[in-house]
Protein backbone atom coordinates (compact mmCIF):
# COMPACT_ATOMS: atom_id res chain seq x y z
CA UNK A 1 0.00 0.00 0.00
CA UNK A 2 1.34 3.46 -0.91
CA UNK A 3 0.64 4.88 2.56
CA UNK A 4 2.50 2.08 4.32
CA UNK A 5 5.43 2.34 1.93
CA UNK A 6 5.66 6.07 2.53
CA UNK A 7 5.59 5.51 6.29
CA UNK A 8 8.32 2.88 6.01
CA UNK A 9 10.38 5.30 3.96
CA UNK A 10 9.96 7.95 6.66
CA UNK A 11 10.96 5.53 9.40
CA UNK A 12 14.01 4.49 7.42
CA UNK A 13 15.04 8.08 6.80
CA UNK A 14 14.68 8.93 10.49
CA UNK A 15 16.80 5.97 11.57
CA UNK A 16 19.49 5.96 8.91
CA UNK A 17 19.98 9.73 8.86
CA UNK A 18 20.57 9.78 12.62
CA UNK A 19 22.78 6.70 12.35
CA UNK A 20 24.86 8.32 9.60
CA UNK A 21 25.41 11.51 11.64
CA UNK A 22 26.61 9.53 14.65
CA UNK A 23 28.92 7.39 12.51
CA UNK A 24 30.38 10.53 10.97
CA UNK A 25 30.83 12.19 14.36
CA UNK A 26 32.69 9.31 15.98
CA UNK A 27 34.41 7.69 12.99
CA UNK A 28 34.19 9.85 9.89
CA UNK A 29 35.65 13.00 11.39
CA UNK A 30 38.73 11.27 12.91
CA UNK A 31 39.22 9.40 9.63
CA UNK A 32 39.30 12.67 7.69
CA UNK A 33 41.79 14.14 10.16
CA UNK A 34 43.98 11.07 9.76
CA UNK A 35 43.75 11.38 5.99
CA UNK A 36 44.82 15.03 6.17
CA UNK A 37 47.85 14.04 8.24
CA UNK A 38 48.68 11.18 5.89
CA UNK A 39 48.77 13.38 2.81
CA UNK A 40 51.04 15.82 4.62
CA UNK A 41 48.79 18.83 5.07
CA UNK A 42 50.15 19.60 8.52
CA UNK A 43 48.59 23.04 8.95
CA UNK A 44 45.15 22.73 7.43
CA UNK A 45 43.17 25.83 8.34
CA UNK A 46 45.16 26.56 11.48
CA UNK A 47 47.36 29.43 10.31
CA UNK A 48 45.71 31.57 7.62
CA UNK A 49 48.32 34.26 8.13
CA UNK A 50 51.63 34.58 9.94
CA UNK A 51 51.01 36.11 13.39
CA UNK A 52 53.38 38.91 14.28
CA UNK A 53 52.34 39.85 17.80
CA UNK A 54 54.56 37.28 19.52
CA UNK A 55 58.18 37.14 18.24
CA UNK A 56 60.19 33.98 18.70
CA UNK A 57 62.76 33.86 21.45
CA UNK A 58 66.37 33.05 20.75
CA UNK A 59 69.01 31.04 22.55
CA UNK A 60 68.28 29.76 26.03
CA UNK A 61 66.23 32.75 27.14
CA UNK A 62 63.16 31.46 28.97
CA UNK A 63 59.85 33.31 29.34
CA UNK A 64 58.27 34.22 32.64
CA UNK A 65 55.39 31.96 33.64
CA UNK A 66 52.38 32.44 35.89
CA UNK A 67 50.29 29.47 36.98
CA UNK A 68 46.66 30.50 37.55
CA UNK A 69 44.31 28.37 39.65
CA UNK A 70 40.62 29.13 40.15
CA UNK A 71 39.48 27.64 43.45
CA UNK A 72 36.31 27.37 45.49
CA UNK A 73 36.56 25.71 48.91
CA UNK A 74 39.74 23.82 48.07
CA UNK A 75 41.20 23.95 51.58
CA UNK A 76 41.92 20.23 51.50
CA UNK A 77 44.07 20.39 48.36
CA UNK A 78 45.33 23.94 47.81
CA UNK A 79 48.51 23.59 49.92
CA UNK A 80 49.58 20.52 47.95
CA UNK A 81 48.80 22.37 44.72
CA UNK A 82 50.96 25.33 45.69
CA UNK A 83 53.85 23.09 46.77
CA UNK A 84 53.61 21.12 43.53
CA UNK A 85 53.67 24.31 41.47
CA UNK A 86 56.56 26.00 43.27
CA UNK A 87 58.65 22.82 43.05
CA UNK A 88 58.44 22.55 39.27
CA UNK A 89 61.72 22.06 37.42
CA UNK A 90 61.58 25.60 36.04
CA UNK A 91 63.68 28.56 37.26
CA UNK A 92 62.07 29.80 40.46
CA UNK A 93 62.67 33.45 39.57
CA UNK A 94 60.63 32.97 36.38
CA UNK A 95 57.71 31.07 37.90
CA UNK A 96 54.89 32.58 39.98
CA UNK A 97 51.38 31.56 40.96
CA UNK A 98 47.99 33.24 41.32
CA UNK A 99 45.12 31.60 43.18
CA UNK A 100 41.73 33.15 42.49
CA UNK A 101 39.38 32.31 45.34
CA UNK A 102 35.80 32.27 44.10
CA UNK A 103 34.10 33.04 47.38
CA UNK A 104 35.79 30.28 49.37
CA UNK A 105 34.63 29.87 52.96
CA UNK A 106 36.63 26.85 54.16
CA UNK A 107 40.02 28.40 54.90
CA UNK A 108 41.36 28.29 51.35
CA UNK A 109 42.16 32.01 51.43
CA UNK A 110 44.08 31.82 54.68
CA UNK A 111 46.25 28.96 53.38
CA UNK A 112 47.09 30.88 50.21
CA UNK A 113 47.90 34.03 52.17
CA UNK A 114 50.40 32.11 54.32
CA UNK A 115 52.22 30.93 51.21
CA UNK A 116 52.06 34.42 49.73
CA UNK A 117 53.75 35.84 52.81
CA UNK A 118 56.41 33.13 53.11
CA UNK A 119 57.41 32.66 49.46
CA UNK A 120 56.74 35.95 47.68
CA UNK A 121 55.81 33.92 44.60
CA UNK A 122 52.13 33.30 45.36
CA UNK A 123 49.34 35.83 45.09
CA UNK A 124 45.74 35.62 46.26
CA UNK A 125 42.87 37.27 44.38
CA UNK A 126 39.20 37.16 45.38
CA UNK A 127 36.17 37.40 43.10
CA UNK A 128 33.93 38.80 45.83
CA UNK A 129 31.46 35.93 45.70
CA UNK A 130 30.87 32.68 43.89
CA UNK A 131 30.73 33.68 40.23
CA UNK A 132 32.04 30.55 38.54
CA UNK A 133 35.35 29.39 37.18
CA UNK A 134 35.24 31.44 33.98
CA UNK A 135 34.71 34.68 35.87
CA UNK A 136 37.56 33.75 38.21
CA UNK A 137 39.87 33.30 35.21
CA UNK A 138 38.76 36.69 33.87
CA UNK A 139 40.21 38.13 37.05
CA UNK A 140 43.30 35.95 37.30
CA UNK A 141 44.72 35.85 33.77
CA UNK A 142 44.91 39.64 33.18
CA UNK A 143 46.56 39.99 36.60
CA UNK A 144 49.32 37.55 35.65
CA UNK A 145 52.75 39.02 34.93
CA UNK A 146 54.14 36.00 33.13
CA UNK A 147 54.43 35.97 29.35
CA UNK A 148 53.04 32.44 29.47
CA UNK A 149 50.02 31.62 31.63
CA UNK A 150 49.43 28.03 32.72
CA UNK A 151 45.84 27.20 33.64
CA UNK A 152 45.08 24.28 35.92
CA UNK A 153 42.82 22.92 38.66
CA UNK A 154 43.39 22.81 42.38
CA UNK A 155 43.10 19.02 42.46
CA UNK A 156 45.64 18.47 39.65
CA UNK A 157 49.21 17.39 40.36
CA UNK A 158 51.84 18.23 37.74
CA UNK A 159 54.73 15.96 36.84
CA UNK A 160 57.98 17.72 37.87
CA UNK A 161 58.83 18.87 34.34
CA UNK A 162 55.27 19.64 33.19
CA UNK A 163 55.62 23.44 33.05
CA UNK A 164 58.96 23.23 31.26
CA UNK A 165 57.45 20.85 28.69
CA UNK A 166 54.60 23.23 27.99
CA UNK A 167 56.86 26.27 27.71
CA UNK A 168 59.24 24.56 25.31
CA UNK A 169 56.54 24.44 22.63
CA UNK A 170 56.25 28.24 22.68
CA UNK A 171 59.73 28.54 21.16
CA UNK A 172 57.78 28.36 17.90
CA UNK A 173 56.30 31.84 17.51
CA UNK A 174 53.29 30.43 15.67
CA UNK A 175 52.12 28.50 18.73
CA UNK A 176 49.61 30.36 20.86
CA UNK A 177 48.40 27.64 23.22
CA UNK A 178 49.61 24.22 24.34
CA UNK A 179 47.61 21.53 26.09
CA UNK A 180 49.17 18.94 28.31
CA UNK A 181 47.88 15.44 28.94
CA UNK A 182 45.75 14.31 31.87
CA UNK A 183 46.40 10.93 33.44
CA UNK A 184 44.52 9.26 36.27
CA UNK A 185 46.43 8.06 39.32
CA UNK A 186 44.17 5.07 40.02
CA UNK A 187 41.36 3.38 38.16
CA UNK A 188 38.89 4.49 40.85
CA UNK A 189 35.45 4.74 39.32
CA UNK A 190 36.84 4.44 35.80
CA UNK A 191 36.00 1.14 34.16
CA UNK A 192 36.83 -0.27 30.77
CA UNK A 193 34.19 1.90 29.12
CA UNK A 194 35.64 5.18 30.31
CA UNK A 195 39.14 3.97 29.51
CA UNK A 196 38.20 3.20 25.91
CA UNK A 197 36.42 6.53 25.53
CA UNK A 198 39.39 8.42 27.04
CA UNK A 199 41.88 6.75 24.71
CA UNK A 200 39.64 7.50 21.75
CA UNK A 201 39.38 11.18 22.69
CA UNK A 202 43.14 11.45 23.15
CA UNK A 203 43.64 10.02 19.67
CA UNK A 204 41.32 12.64 18.18
CA UNK A 205 43.26 15.36 20.02
CA UNK A 206 46.53 14.07 18.61
CA UNK A 207 45.08 14.17 15.10
CA UNK A 208 43.87 17.75 15.60
CA UNK A 209 47.21 18.73 17.07
CA UNK A 210 48.90 17.42 13.93
CA UNK A 211 46.85 20.06 12.08
CA UNK A 212 47.94 22.62 14.73
CA UNK A 213 44.28 23.24 15.49
CA UNK A 214 43.49 21.38 18.69
CA UNK A 215 39.88 22.06 19.68
CA UNK A 216 39.74 22.15 23.44
CA UNK A 217 42.54 21.65 25.94
CA UNK A 218 42.79 19.45 29.00
CA UNK A 219 41.46 21.73 31.72
CA UNK A 220 43.86 20.10 34.17
CA UNK A 221 46.89 21.50 32.33
CA UNK A 222 47.21 23.94 29.45
CA UNK A 223 49.07 27.16 28.70
CA UNK A 224 48.54 30.24 26.53
CA UNK A 225 50.40 33.39 25.61
CA UNK A 226 48.95 35.93 28.01
CA UNK A 227 48.38 38.54 25.29
CA UNK A 228 46.04 36.19 23.44
CA UNK A 229 43.56 35.78 26.29
CA UNK A 230 40.05 37.07 25.62
CA UNK A 231 37.43 37.51 28.39
CA UNK A 232 35.03 34.64 29.00
CA UNK A 233 31.30 34.59 29.57
CA UNK A 234 30.17 33.03 32.85
CA UNK A 235 28.67 30.03 31.05
CA UNK A 236 31.70 29.36 28.84
CA UNK A 237 33.73 26.16 29.12
CA UNK A 238 37.14 27.74 29.61
CA UNK A 239 39.26 24.93 28.18
CA UNK A 240 37.22 25.07 24.96
CA UNK A 241 36.69 28.82 24.59
CA UNK A 242 40.23 29.98 25.42
CA UNK A 243 42.09 27.75 22.93
CA UNK A 244 39.48 28.45 20.28
CA UNK A 245 39.95 32.21 20.65
CA UNK A 246 43.68 31.60 20.16
CA UNK A 247 42.95 29.77 16.90
CA UNK A 248 40.70 32.60 15.71
CA UNK A 249 43.62 35.00 16.18
CA UNK A 250 45.70 32.98 13.74
CA UNK A 251 47.87 31.01 16.15
CA UNK A 252 48.35 27.27 16.45
CA UNK A 253 47.04 25.19 19.36
CA UNK A 254 48.89 21.92 19.92
CA UNK A 255 49.08 18.98 22.31
CA UNK A 256 52.22 18.17 24.31
CA UNK A 257 51.76 14.63 25.66
CA UNK A 258 54.95 14.86 27.72
CA UNK A 259 53.43 17.64 29.88
CA UNK A 260 51.52 15.43 32.30
CA UNK A 261 49.02 16.27 34.99
CA UNK A 262 47.56 13.69 37.38
CA UNK A 263 44.09 13.60 38.92
CA UNK A 264 41.93 11.10 40.67
CA UNK A 265 38.96 10.00 38.57
CA UNK A 266 35.32 10.37 39.48
CA UNK A 267 34.54 7.84 42.23
CA UNK A 268 31.64 6.26 40.34
CA UNK A 269 29.83 6.21 37.04
CA UNK A 270 27.23 8.52 38.56
CA UNK A 271 29.99 10.96 39.42
CA UNK A 272 31.24 10.82 35.84
CA UNK A 273 27.66 11.30 34.63
CA UNK A 274 27.24 14.48 36.67
CA UNK A 275 30.57 15.80 35.40
CA UNK A 276 29.60 15.18 31.78
CA UNK A 277 26.18 16.81 32.23
CA UNK A 278 27.89 19.89 33.65
CA UNK A 279 30.40 20.07 30.81
CA UNK A 280 27.98 19.28 27.97
CA UNK A 281 25.31 21.72 29.15
CA UNK A 282 27.86 24.55 29.18
CA UNK A 283 29.57 23.44 25.97
CA UNK A 284 26.42 23.84 23.88
CA UNK A 285 26.09 27.63 24.37
CA UNK A 286 29.87 27.99 24.17
CA UNK A 287 30.03 26.26 20.78
CA UNK A 288 27.01 28.12 19.41
CA UNK A 289 28.61 31.42 20.42
CA UNK A 290 31.72 30.54 18.42
CA UNK A 291 30.13 29.47 15.14
CA UNK A 292 29.22 32.99 13.96
CA UNK A 293 32.66 34.63 14.40
CA UNK A 294 34.31 31.61 12.80
CA UNK A 295 32.26 31.89 9.62
CA UNK A 296 32.54 35.67 9.60
CA UNK A 297 36.33 35.35 9.45
CA UNK A 298 36.16 32.82 6.64
CA UNK A 299 37.64 30.03 8.75
CA UNK A 300 35.78 27.25 6.96
CA UNK A 301 38.04 24.39 8.04
CA UNK A 302 37.94 25.55 11.64
CA UNK A 303 34.16 25.81 11.44
CA UNK A 304 34.05 22.23 10.14
CA UNK A 305 36.14 21.07 13.08
CA UNK A 306 33.97 22.96 15.57
CA UNK A 307 30.75 21.42 14.26
CA UNK A 308 32.20 17.94 13.77
CA UNK A 309 34.07 17.52 17.04
CA UNK A 310 32.08 19.68 19.41
CA UNK A 311 28.57 20.63 18.32
CA UNK A 312 27.49 17.23 17.00
CA UNK A 313 28.98 15.55 20.07
CA UNK A 314 27.13 17.81 22.51
CA UNK A 315 23.71 17.40 20.82
CA UNK A 316 24.09 13.70 20.06
CA UNK A 317 20.98 12.96 22.13
CA UNK A 318 18.91 14.19 19.18
CA UNK A 319 20.40 11.55 16.91
CA UNK A 320 20.10 8.71 19.42
CA UNK A 321 16.46 9.67 19.80
CA UNK A 322 16.08 9.70 16.01
CA UNK A 323 17.46 6.15 15.83
CA UNK A 324 15.11 4.96 18.55
CA UNK A 325 12.04 6.60 17.05
CA UNK A 326 12.91 5.35 13.56
CA UNK A 327 13.46 1.84 14.90
CA UNK A 328 10.15 1.74 16.80
CA UNK A 329 8.28 3.25 13.85
CA UNK A 330 9.80 0.76 11.42
CA UNK A 331 9.14 -2.21 13.72
CA UNK A 332 5.49 -1.24 14.05
CA UNK A 333 5.26 -1.12 10.26
CA UNK A 334 6.83 -4.55 9.90
CA UNK A 335 10.21 -3.42 8.55
CA UNK A 336 12.50 -6.38 9.24
CA UNK A 337 15.82 -4.54 9.18
CA UNK A 338 14.63 -1.72 11.40
CA UNK A 339 13.13 -4.29 13.78
CA UNK A 340 16.55 -5.92 14.11
CA UNK A 341 18.22 -2.55 14.65
CA UNK A 342 15.65 -1.68 17.32
CA UNK A 343 16.30 -4.95 19.10
CA UNK A 344 20.01 -4.19 19.06
CA UNK A 345 19.46 -0.73 20.52
CA UNK A 346 17.23 -2.02 23.30
CA UNK A 347 19.68 -4.81 24.14
CA UNK A 348 22.51 -2.30 24.37
CA UNK A 349 20.56 0.10 26.57
CA UNK A 350 19.25 -2.64 28.87
CA UNK A 351 22.59 -4.40 29.28
CA UNK A 352 24.24 -1.06 30.05
CA UNK A 353 21.58 -0.25 32.63
CA UNK A 354 22.09 -3.65 34.25
CA UNK A 355 25.86 -3.13 34.44
CA UNK A 356 25.42 0.42 35.74
CA UNK A 357 23.20 -0.83 38.56
CA UNK A 358 25.64 -3.63 39.45
CA UNK A 359 29.18 -2.21 39.20
CA UNK A 360 30.65 -5.14 41.09
CA UNK A 361 29.45 -7.57 38.42
CA UNK A 362 30.61 -5.69 35.34
CA UNK A 363 32.62 -7.63 32.74
CA UNK A 364 34.40 -5.74 30.00
CA UNK A 365 31.62 -5.62 27.40
CA UNK A 366 28.98 -4.69 29.95
CA UNK A 367 31.29 -1.95 31.20
CA UNK A 368 31.39 -0.51 27.69
CA UNK A 369 27.59 -0.69 27.50
CA UNK A 370 27.22 1.06 30.87
CA UNK A 371 29.53 3.86 29.77
CA UNK A 372 27.61 4.19 26.52
CA UNK A 373 24.35 4.53 28.45
CA UNK A 374 25.95 7.14 30.69
CA UNK A 375 27.04 9.29 27.74
CA UNK A 376 23.64 9.08 26.06
CA UNK A 377 21.79 9.93 29.27
CA UNK A 378 24.18 12.79 30.03
CA UNK A 379 23.61 14.20 26.55
CA UNK A 380 19.84 14.16 27.06
CA UNK A 381 20.15 15.83 30.46
CA UNK A 382 22.54 18.50 29.17
CA UNK A 383 20.34 19.27 26.18
CA UNK A 384 17.35 19.56 28.49
CA UNK A 385 19.18 21.97 30.80
CA UNK A 386 20.19 24.15 27.88
CA UNK A 387 16.73 24.17 26.26
CA UNK A 388 15.08 25.14 29.55
CA UNK A 389 17.66 27.82 30.36
CA UNK A 390 18.92 26.07 33.50
CA UNK A 391 22.64 25.89 32.70
CA UNK A 392 24.63 26.85 35.79
CA UNK A 393 27.77 28.95 35.31
CA UNK A 394 29.07 28.11 38.78
CA UNK A 395 31.18 25.06 39.50
CA UNK A 396 32.13 22.77 42.32
CA UNK A 397 35.56 21.77 43.59
CA UNK A 398 36.21 18.45 41.90
CA UNK A 399 37.26 15.42 43.88
CA UNK A 400 37.62 13.50 40.67
CA UNK A 401 38.04 14.57 37.05
CA UNK A 402 37.41 18.21 36.47
CA UNK A 403 34.93 19.68 34.07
Amino acid sequence: MPGVEAAQLGAGMAFWSAFAVLCYTYFGYPALLALASWIGRSRVGALPCAPTEMPARSGDQLPTVTVVVAAWNEGATIADKIENTLNQSYPAELLAMIVVSDGSTDGTDEIVERYAASTGRVRLLRTGGQQGKSMALNLGVPAARGEIVVLTDANATFAPEAVARLVKRFSDSRVGAVSGELKYRTSGGLDEGEGVYWRYEQRVKLLESAQQSLLGANGSIYAIRRGLFRPLRAVDVNDLRIPYEVLLQGYAVVLEPAAVSYERPAPSLWGEYRRKVRIMSRAIPTVLKLTGPTLARGRIVLYWQLVSHKLLREIQAIFFLGMLVGGVWGALLGDGLLSVMLAGQLALYLSGALAWANPGMRPRLLGLAAHFDMIVLASFAALGLWLTGRVRPTWRPARGAQG
